[in-house]
This record gives structure tokens, sequence and C-alpha cells, in this order.
């Protein structure tokens, strides 16, 4: 029986290290797959970079500063590496409301912030690290948390990469550099496993060879596409959810101005990468624009994942982690926002700005039996007057936390007596259907 069992146990392993994903597979279990983000509301995507942007190509000249101070980047990815403090930064999504982190694996100079064989093998390996690790150190600061991790990856983004190292990586043609992508990720899978939820693809997204990669690792791993800089209205074929990246941060008023989207949605409060910048504006415009994003018709995919991240020396651009904290604050003393998905009683659409005539968004539990009304513009009378529910629904009653309201009919719709003291940024007024 014990020789038997060793057999198993051996032919397992070696059927394991053919599929290129000794921790992933079928058999992998997370919790983060794609259902978990299609209802997701918050997320921190920071791009930590090491020496990307380049003035002239192989040059070393942009990406993260080592301090508000001293704009230098750093000297190799190790440093980088090295520097980087896993459970600060954990913290840090964790104080802001965060369920998932994009993190930058490589960049345009495609400098990598782990001990990377798949570089190694190219003699690149100072494209790598030599023992720092920072993939493994969000890990083990994210998981006390429950934030998921997904990794950024830029596969058509060759610029700030020397012709010779080019010619070592096999970047010389789309087929060489996706196969150079696809040894990657399994590597990717087998030092970290279930530790990654997925990736988060750049520059109009891989080749279906390089997702089918990550399926063979990880089935339920959730794939993001991006395609453009603006609100994109249609999936990407290989990408489980829309993506709008925008470039350009929330400027300094108010965000009510700004539109929502029903894609997934990344907005700046600093930089894309830290150098030099200061928060924008205030945790209430922050969190108005999150509870607006998660009430958009539509928006199933990941809602707004706020970017900035972290200097070298762990800091943080002027006021931004303190504006995360106050995003956070206001997220966990609002309800009707984790676990919601967009009103059908009363329809947000996309693309649209907050009105000062408008009394706010809609939220609804996943069966619809709660409706929270995020009423963001008090009304003078005291008086909320509602039309009659898109969805035709029937309202038993209405409640301010535990408070009861007065919930009367008016016409096909419905009138609610606010209570004297609201709350200016969010009043959230709870209503109960049959």
């Amino acid at each position: 029986m014990r020789k038997r069992t060793t057999f198993a146990v051996l032919l397992l392993a070696v059927l394991v290290s053919l599929s290129g994903c000794a921790n992933g597979g079928n058999g992998m279990e997370h919790p983060y797959g794609k259902s978990y983000f299609a209802n997701t509301r918050v997320g921190l995507f920071t791009h930590y970079t090491c020496a990307t942007y380049a003035e002239n190509k192989g040059t070393n000249w942009g990406g993260t500063w080592y301090s508000r101070d001293d704009p230098r980047p750093a000297a190799s990815p190790e440093e980088a590496a090295a520097l980087f403090d896993g459970e600060a930064y954990a913290r840090t999504a964790h104080d802001m409301g965060a369920e998932y982190v994009v993190f930058t694996l490589a960049h345009a100079g495609f400098n990598l912030l782990f001990p990377s064989a798949t570089m190694k093998e190219t003699g690149c390996s100072y494209k790598c690290t030599e023992k720092s690790d920072v993939v493994a150190k969000l890990i083990a600061g994210l998981k006390p948390y429950g934030i998921s991790l997904v990794l950024y990856l830029p596969p058509n983004d060759a610029h700030d990469i020397s012709d010779g190292d080019l010619q070592k990586m096999g970047w010389t043609d789309d087929e060489a550099r996706m196969d150079f992508l696809k040894r990657l990720i399994r590597e990717v899978y087998d030092r970290y496993g279930s530790g990654v939820s997925g990736f988060w693809f750049d520059q109009g997204g891989p080749t279906k060879d390089v997702c089918q990669a990550v399926r063979e690792c990880d089935p339920d791993a959730v794939i993001f596409v991006n395609t453009g800089v603006t609100a994109n209205t249609e999936k990407h074929p290989l990408s489980d959810f829309i993506v709008s990246e925008y470039y350009g941060s929330i400027e300094e008023g108010d965000s009510d101005a700004l539109p929502t989207h029903y894609s997934q949605v990344n907005r700046q409060i600093g930089n894309w990468w830290a150098s030099g910048n200061a928060a924008p504006t205030d945790a209430r415009s922050l969190y108005r624009y999150t509870v607006r994003t998660a009430a958009t018709k539509g928006q199933y995919n990941a809602g707004v994942a706020w970017s900035c991240g972290p200097y070298l020396d762990q800091t943080w651009e002027d006021g931004v982690r303190e504006l995360l904290g106050g995003l956070g604050d206001l997220l966990r003393t609002h309800e009707g926002i984790y676990g919601t998905v967009p009103g059908k009683s009363y329809v947000t659409e996309p693309d649209a700005p907050l009105d000062k005539d408008d009394w706010g968004v809609s939220t609804e539990s996943p069966d619809g039996k709660t409706v929270w009304l995020h009423v963001l513009n008090l009304p003078e009378d005291g008086v909320l007057t509602l039309p009659r529910p898109a969805d035709r629904k029937k309202f038993t009653g209405a409640f301010y936390g535990d408070t009861p309201l007065d919930l009367q009919k008016e016409g096909k719709g419905c009138r609610i007596v606010l209570p004297e003291e609201c709350d200016p940024i969010d009043t959230v007024i709870r209503l109960t259907a049959e």
C-alpha cells in the first residue's frame, strides 16, 4: 500500500510539473474568482515602477521617486523591492476600504520586482531582483485583511527596453514576446499559486494563448484587458469585465461634476506612481464618486479603483495616505455599498454628472428585497418625493439606521419624511420591499 501511494504521489507531481503550474491547475481554490469581482466596489491601483518611461530608449529616467524631496527612481529592481513594505501597504489598502489591489508586476521598462527565473534565463538578470520579492510581501500583507491581489502587465509595451535587451528577452516579434509572457505567467503561478487572483493587462491586451495560459493555471482567475484611456463601452473579447483607464486625477473641487461609468473605472488621486503630486480633493468627494459608480446601471465590473502608491521610502504623496483613510472611514460608516448591485427601482444612467437638482442614487441587495437610497443632495423641505419605481417595486418600510421613517404613497411613487439631522455627505435611507 505504501509503494502504491508513493507512486501515485510521484505521478501527480509529474503531471503538475508538465502542466507548468505547480500551484495552479484545476485544483486551485481561492475565494477571489471572477464572480467575486463582479460586485466589488472599491480597489487600489498602484504603479510601483522602476526605471520606466525613458527619456531616451534604454536610459533610466522615470518611475517611482525615492521620496518627495528626492525625485530619483530606484537604481535597480532589487533596491525598489527591498524598500517595499508589504504590511504597511496592506494596512493602507485596508484603511481605505479596498476589496482588491491591482499592483504593477512590470511596466514599460519591464523591470520585475521579484526574483524571476524566466527573466534570468534571458541573461537580463538586472531586470529582476536577486532576493527581494514584492509579490510575496503583498500576498503576506493583504491576506489577513481578505484583500485580493491582481497583477498588472503591459503585454505590448516595449518602448523603454533597449535593443540589446529586446534581443535577449526574445521580444523582437509579437509571437516571441507572447511566448515570454506565457512562461512568466506560469512562473507566477508556480511561485504564488492562489495568492494571485488574476491579471490586469494593459496596452490593448494579450493574445488568446496568453490568456489560455492563465486559465490553465487557474480556471477561475480574473482577467482584465484594457483597450483605451477613455470610457470603453464594449468588453474586450478576452476580458472578464469592461475596463476604462482614465488618465487624469480628480481635480481640486467636487467629484459630483464628473461622470461615472459602468466599466471598471480607474481614477488618479496622485500620480500613477508617486512623483511629487498631492491629494487633489477630500474624502467626501472620493466617497460620493465611489457611491455613484456603485449605483451606475450595468456596473458589474469591479467599481472604481483609486490610483496612487507610496514613494520608495514608503511615505505617500502629500495628503494622499490621509485621504485614503478618510475614504475608508466614510465607507465603513455608511451602509448600502459593499455587496450591492446598482438600483433597479431608481436607475442611475452612466456618463452623467450629479446635477444639483438630483437627489442622489440607489443601490440594492442582489435579491432586490432591500433598496438603499443615497440622498446626496438634501431637499430643502426635508421631504424626499420619488416617482414610481422603474421596476414597480412595492415598499413596506423606510429606515434611517434603526429609526423608522414616515413612508407615504404619493401618486404612483412615494414620499419619505427625512430625519431632522441628516448626513450632508450621504443620507442613506433603507427601504424594504415586498
